[in-house]
Order: structure tokens, then sequence, then C-alpha cells
């Protein structure tokens, strides 16, 4: 499929989006076939459709923190036509959330504690640590990942994070030298300037 191809089967198809977003009952056909036709596009990619607060719609194209993907992101949705009520951006952007539940675990965000090392090719590599950790839970490593993309955006996940690592916070280790989401953000920022 096409980029014009794709906006085309968009355009028409959004005002049955946007009923799928408003109204409940939900039919997930059309959210099924958007996936269908963006990964008719490229198979890394994911939609990801909400509200936005004040009566607008938003479209996120996100690659899922696959960097391969990035390219076929920004193809797309670079020089797209706008379409009314709409906001279509690339990749999941900053929004913390105070929780995320993955598949029956809820992750709180301020559960997730922190320590980094910048490399000589100015990326960071990250150990996590939260508490109840398990390695054989996989859901721990989704929720951790996404929120790291909802603090520092999906686009700074792929391309500033180097190697990361994943550990039980222990019950009787001291969180004094350990960071937050927050302070990794801070720091993130602070050197794109």
């Amino acid at each position: 499929m096409t980029k014009e191809e794709f906006w085309a089967w968009f355009g028409d198809n959004r005002k049955v989006l946007e009923k799928f977003i408003s109204e409940e009952p939900r039919d997930y056909a059309i959210y099924e076939a958007l996936t269908d036709k963006l990964q008719e596009y490229s198979d890394l990619l994911i939609p990801e459709i909400t509200m936005n607060g004040v009566g607008g719609y938003v479209l996120i194209i996100s690659c899922d923190g696959i960097a391969k993907g990035i390219p076929f992101v920004e193809s797309l949705v670079d020089d797209t036509v706008d379409f009314p009520n709409w906001e279509i951006l690339k990749f999941r952007q900053p929004a913390p959330m105070k929780l995320i539940p993955v598949n029956g675990l809820v992750l709180k965000r301020n559960s997730i504690f922190l320590e980094w090392e910048q490399t000589t090719d100015l990326k960071y590599d990250v150990v996590f640590f939260t508490e109840n950790y398990d390695r054989s839970n996989k859901n721990y490593d989704v929720g951790i990942f996404l929120h790291l993309d909802h603090t520092i955006g999906e686009y700074h996940s792929m391309t500033k994070i180097g190697k990361v690592e994943l550990k039980r916070l222990g019950f009787f280790q001291s969180k004094k030298k350990l960071k937050t989401l927050d302070d990794l953000k801070e720091e993130i920022y602070k050197s794109l300037n």
C-alpha cells in the first residue's frame, strides 16, 4: 500500500473512526481495519487513536519502540493532508501516566526507579528497578517500556536509550541514589539543547 492509498482510506473512514472513539459500546472492526491498512504500508507500524481533550481526535502512528520503523513512520506522516478535527502525530508523545495496566499487571509510575550512564555515543545505558519485578513475567518489561515512552517520548526511547537492564528493587535497597523517570527526562532534554 502506498502512502497516498493509506491516507485516502483514512479520509474515507475517519467518521467511522470518530464514532468508534466517541461512543460505547465499541465495534473494534474499524480499529482492526485501520491496523491492517497501516501494516500493509509497513508491518512495523501500529495505530493509537484517542481524543485530544478539546473535542478533536488524535491518530498516533507508532512503530512500538522498534527503531527500524522510524523511517516508515516519518515517511508516512511527513507532508500528510490535514483532516478536519484530527491531529496526526509521529510516535507516542510524552504524557506521563500514573499507572499502566498490562494484562492484569498494574505498574505504577512511582514504583519505577533507575540509574544510568551516558555512553560515548551520547546514549544512556539504563538500569530499571521496580518492586516485585519478575523476569519471567514479560508484562513488567512492557509496562516499564510504556512508562519510558510516555515520559520521554517513543522517539527518544529509541534514539537516546542504549542498553537496558531490568532488576527487582531489593527489599532493603536504598532508593536515595536512584533516579526517577522524570530525572531521566530532564537529563535527556537537557542534552538535546
